[in-house]
């Protein structure tokens, strides 16, 4: 099986290194892949247009609080808004962590870091539907919609963890007091969960799962659950002469060479990183050296994880035998347009561990597996399933056969299960319903995210069954550390003992992800966050499809 493997990856590169990639500027042969806006300055926004893309799976739910899948997010992530949120511009690179403000104009901490006042916008509206119509925006939505984060618990519980209370002294203001200081508060306010709710919505006077109201600049206008989703601009949206888009229509394509031919006879004008491999790129580029490609910096994870709670994955030396087991260099280079090893942690964010050093704790080496497998009491192997979704697209399922291949040169015999996203994310995953999985993970925006949410033993995404007090401990103490120097290297720590004595998640690497746009789609300039309040400052050119 190696050696059939080794064909196949020896023929992906070939093919790789023989590939035209747009050039900056949308030209074709002669590009590379490291260009990452190739726009040419085309003027100023022109109003208007309808933008078409279509995704892989969709959203079980719209309701922020009840859903962590990235589907829900990205569903209601022009419809909703934060605090504060990512810049993105031409002068930011990918992922950069700088905050401005969305709902709050200014914000700041007392002297001692325990104390948060955020000033909002005065004048910000919601969209006019029903129960909520059009009404202003206030500090008591704020307030509502921390409540109900605490109520339920959700997925965001984790980000505000360390406020200890919450007021409003006027309706434009807002102060957080926390139980210890934490710098990076105003960054969790940013993360991917953190939207803000109408009360209406919080109260149950209309159904979050079904419907989204909020101040964003697109409205919801009609959602067809695993068909259609379309939004309308909003028309009293904050930021003045925004969106410029007039609407905005997301279908649901299940089937990749669907959605890449949709594309190439002009019926949408954007494919996701979901729906391209570096291969297909390069024929859609050859066929139409006008498209522009976007070659995004790695920040999601791909990940192996198992469930700790069944045998024989209750043995940390089992879960240290998967580790080594699996080639992850060989994954990026047959699979992926690039990327590198990660810890816990990605590389790119403060407290990151190196990819050296993850490479380097968490090499490919089977021999060691099978001494550890024979350790454990299991020196034939075993056999289990693994669950999987083809709603992150086919690379997602490649990947996890390559997996299913190293594994049982180790002795580990791999069933895959194929299943729906939303049985795989919400009965599956999250349900702990499951002996090992692959998927990707959600590009976390911070160290203490991914940590609090994950490894601690109350973590609300530990769907793993860790439970590690001394890396309880070492979590905790790392966020009240205001000296950055300290914080990182206790970052550091963490993460190496949870490659030596957890090993669950294992996360394998981030890969680059390939999008293209067409040429008359103007300054689109994304954030790794769920959001997508990048699309209001996107344009139409004048050869845009149905442009009056």
């Amino acid at each position: 099986m190696r050696s059939f493997r080794l064909v196949i990856a020896l023929v992906l590169v070939a093919l790789a290194g023989a590939a035209c990639f747009s050039a900056p500027g949308g030209g074709g042969s002669g590009g590379n892949l490291d260009a990452r806006h190739p726009q040419q300055d085309a003027g100023p926004p022109q109003p208007g247009g309808t933008f078409r893309y279509a995704l892989p799976s969709d959203a079980r739910s719209l309701d922020p609080h009840s859903q962590s899948s990235f589907n829900t997010h990205i569903a209601i992530g022009s419809t909703y808004s934060k605090l504060v949120d990512f810049k993105t511009g031409p002068d930011i690179p990918y992922g950069a962590p700088v905050l401005e403000g969305d709902l709050a104009e200014s914000w700041e901490p007392s002297p001692d870091g325990r104390t948060w006042t955020f000033h909002l916008r005065h004048g910000v509206r919601f969209h006019d539907v029903a129960p909520v119509n059009g009404r202003e925006f206030t500090s008591q939505d704020v307030l509502c919609t921390l409540q109900r984060i605490r109520e339920l618990p959700g997925h965001q519980a984790s980000q505000i963890a360390m406020v200890q209370d919450v007021t409003a002294p006027d309706p434009y203001t807002v102060v957080f007091r926390l139980t210890e200081p934490y710098a990076e508060f105003d960054t969790n306010l940013a993360g991917h969960f953190m939207w803000m709710l109408p009360c209406e919505g919080t109260r149950g006077e209309f159904d979050l799962a079904t419907t989204a109201i909020g101040t964003g600049p697109y409205v919801l206008e009609r959602w067809e659950r695993d068909r259609e989703r379309v939004l309308t601009a909003h028309p009293d949206y904050y930021v003045e002469g925004q969106p410029y888009i007039d609407r905005i229509e997301i279908s649901i394509v299940p089937d990749q060479a669907a959605a890449i031919a949709a594309f190439r006879t002009g019926q949408t004008d954007y494919l996701s990183p979901l729906s391209l491999d570096k291969q297909q790129a390069d024929r859609i580029l050859s066929e139409d050296p006008q498209a522009v490609l976007f070659r995004e910096q790695g920040l999601t994870q791909t990940r192996v994880y198992m469930n700790q709670e069944r045998a024989p994955f209750d043995d940390v030396r089992v879960r240290r035998a998967v580790a080594l087991a699996i080639d992850r260099q060989g994954m990026i280079d047959s699979i992926r347009a690039g990327g590198s090893p990660t810890a816990a942690v990605t590389p790119t964010l403060f407290g990151g561990l190196p990819s050296e050093e993850a490479a380097r704790l968490q090499p490919h080496d089977p021999e060691q597996a099978r001494r550890l497998l024979a350790e454990a009491g299991l020196p034939q192997g075993f056999s289990t399933k693994m669950i999987i979704t083809d709603g992150y697209g086919e690379n997602v399922v490649r990947e996890a056969q390559w997996v299913q291949q190293d594994l049982a040169e180790v002795g580990i015999q791999v069933e895959l299960v194929v299943q729906d996203y939303a049985t795989y994310f919400t009965e599956s995953f999250a349900g702990k319903n499951y002996d090992m999985g692959y998927g990707l993970q959600t590009p976390m925006l911070s160290a203490d995210e991914y940590l609090t949410g994950e490894w601690t033993s109350d973590g609300p995404r530990n769907w793993y069954g860790i439970a590690d007090p001394a890396l309880d401990e070492m979590i905790a103490r790392q966020r009240g550390e205001l000296d950055r120097a300290a914080r990182e290297e206790q970052l550091h720590d963490i993460q190496r003992y949870i490659m030596e004595n957890v090993s669950n998640p294992i996360p394998l690497y981030v890969y680059d992800g390939l999008s293209i746009y067409a040429p008359y789609l103007h300054d689109v300039y994304p954030h790794p966050d769920y959001g997508t309040r990048h699309q209001a400052r996107m344009w139409l050119g004048p050869e845009a499809p149905g442009r009056e």
